[in-house]
């Protein structure tokens, strides 16, 4: 997935290995978005998997992930034909 336009994301080489990051930190974008799938193959709904995955990562905060799971959702829809 391309994060290059999100706002909230930054790809510094070098720092955790080039990979996408949220902005001032090294947390890794895929740990938030892997997280909450996990949480949600597991049956949980969207709302108790957003709540998980910030008590996982509470360093995020609440709105910073949903606007990533946000701009993932938007941009994947936008990559299908």
């Amino acid at each position: 997935m391309d994060w290059s336009d999100c706002p909230l994301v930054e790809v510094i080489p070098g720092k955790v290995s080039g990979v996408p990051l949220l902005k001032n930190t090294r947390l890794p974008v895929e740990a938030i978005t892997g997280n909450y799938d996990a949480f949600r193959d597991e049956g949980l709904p969207p709302d108790s998997a957003i709540a998980e995955t910030l008590d996982c990562y509470p360093e995020a905060g609440l709105d910073t992930i949903i606007a990533v799971l946000n701009y993932r959702a938007a941009h994947q829809l936008q990559a299908q034909p």
